[in-house]
């Protein structure tokens, strides 16, 4: 007799288990943090995904020529000081060489980049060509603001130079001249400035404060184009064949057209909108924080969103077991907790699906079948869990709209808090409205 009250107690405390509301919700919660386990190391493949894409990137770019960086072309003219020491009690006059350096008044730099995608493995890598025509004036070398008279410049050893930040995207020799006399490059590296480049050596006639130098630069480069705006009046148009160039820097074009055969952009920049001036000694300013240019990465990094989706994750398990959790209470169908986590675990496996065939077929067409897949999966499950087709439908609905929702927020970078905030409300009211008749405390 004793056996058999001992049993009933325990066959009553498997079937409050079994119907108990509240230990079921407990439940489904414990089984949606577990699944944040795999999401993390799903979050972590993405990664690692995109340090590879990165990695590629850079042995591309290292074989091709990295992003370049445009400063010049600038003009550097060596000359003598003379000043007074004390050694052993007798005064000497020391001369020492020393450099001036001056920009240029106009600063007119015309550019056509031909962007070409390059692919390494499952990856694409953009560069360019780059066909610049460049023209400095220089109206007048103002000695008198360094202190410098004409006597005490080496005019027979002036240089013109133009920084370049990556040499090994000098395609052709370039074809610069100085008032129509061609002039000789050659490379250079600035131990002080960092800067490295070309360098003109040129023999200036003292008489004469007016210069034009100008021609033509081919350079190759990868993702990124910038110049510096040396001139008091600096005019920078490019045009290319990227259908979606970044603008980038300190300035903005005054005026741009992008279509889908390429884009024309015009900048212009004056003297007053940077912080250094036109006259140095020695030493040159940090120029590169006033660069200005523009982009040509890929339109679509498929990583950056996958990450984005990824981080919706929770939402979308625990919208899912909640719709689960109140179909299961309206149509009396018991659901075990494994069937929940068979059900969570394919709600996980959809990011790997999707990162997978993102890198194949771009992230929205990836996200099309990615979706359709995992939702074509789990209505097909369902079938075990209900047997109207009515409910498998409503559930099939319910998927296939966080998804719907979520991929909106994903492409609405702007507006993707307002939307999520206004679609998690809707669904809260929602889900109040329908279990308002619920009874909690039934037996």
């Amino acid at each position: 007799m004793e056996k058999e009250t001992n049993l009933s107690i325990l066959e009553k405390f498997q079937d409050w288990i079994s119907r108990s509301t509240s230990l079921k919700l407990l439940v489904i919660g414990f089984i949606a943090l577990l699944l944040l386990i795999p999401q993390a190391l799903i979050t972590d493949l993405i990664n690692e995904r995109q340090i590879r894409l990165q990695e590629t990137e850079n042995e591309v770019t290292d074989k091709w020529s990295r992003a370049q960086t445009v400063i010049g072309p600038y003009l550097a003219l060596p000359y003598h000081t003379y000043r007074e020491v004390q050694s052993n009690g007798e005064t000497k006059v020391v001369k020492e060489l020393q450099t001036a350096y001056f920009l240029p008044d106009v600063l007119d730099v015309n550019g056509d980049l031909q962007a070409e995608s390059l692919h390494r493995g499952i990856f694409d890598v953009v560069v360019y060509r780059g066909d610049l025509d460049v023209k400095a004036d220089f109206n007048s070398i103002a000695l008198g603001k360094l202190d410098i008279t004409t006597e005490q410049v080496l005019w027979d050893q002036a240089t013109f130079l133009i920084s370049v930040s990556d040499l090994r995207g000098i395609g052709e020799n370039p074809e610069l001249k100085l008032d129509n006399k061609s002039l000789i490059s050659e490379p250079f590296t600035d131990s002080q400035t960092k800067l490295t480049g070309l360098q003109f050596p040129a023999s200036l006639d003292s008489a004469s404060k007016e210069f034009t130098f100008f021609g033509k630069i081919k350079l190759k480069g990868s993702k990124e184009f910038h110049i510096v705006p040396l001139g008091k009046t600096t005019s920078l148009k490019l045009s290319g064949n990227w259908p979606n160039p970044s603008f980038q820097g300190d300035f903005l074009p005054e005026d741009r057209a992008l279509t889908r055969e390429g884009f024309e952009s015009i900048w212009k920049v004056l003297h007053f909108n940077r912080p250094f001036g036109q006259e140095f000694t020695n030493t040159l300013p940090n120029f590169l924080e006033s660069s200005f240019g523009l982009s040509l990465k890929m339109p679509v990094d498929q990583y950056q969103q996958s990450i984005r989706t990824s981080k919706y994750a929770i939402l979308i398990i625990i919208l899912s077991f909640l719709a689960l959790f109140l179909m299961e209470t309206f149509t009396k169908r018991r659901i075990h907790p494994l069937q929940y986590t068979l059900v969570g675990f394919a709600l996980v496996l959809y990011y790997t699906l999707l990162i997978a065939l993102s890198e194949q077929l771009g992230f929205s067409l990836a996200y099309l079948i990615s979706s359709l897949a995992t939702v074509g999966l789990l209505a097909f499950y369902s079938k075990s869990l209900f047997s109207q087709l009515k409910t498998i439908g409503i559930f099939t609905g319910i998927l296939s709209a966080f998804y719907s929702f979520i991929f909106v927020i994903i492409k609405q970078q702007d507006y993707a808090l307002l939307i999520g905030s206004i679609g998690l409300f809707v669904a809260l009211a929602v889900t109040m409205f329908i279990s308002r008749k619920i009874d909690w405390y039934k037996k």
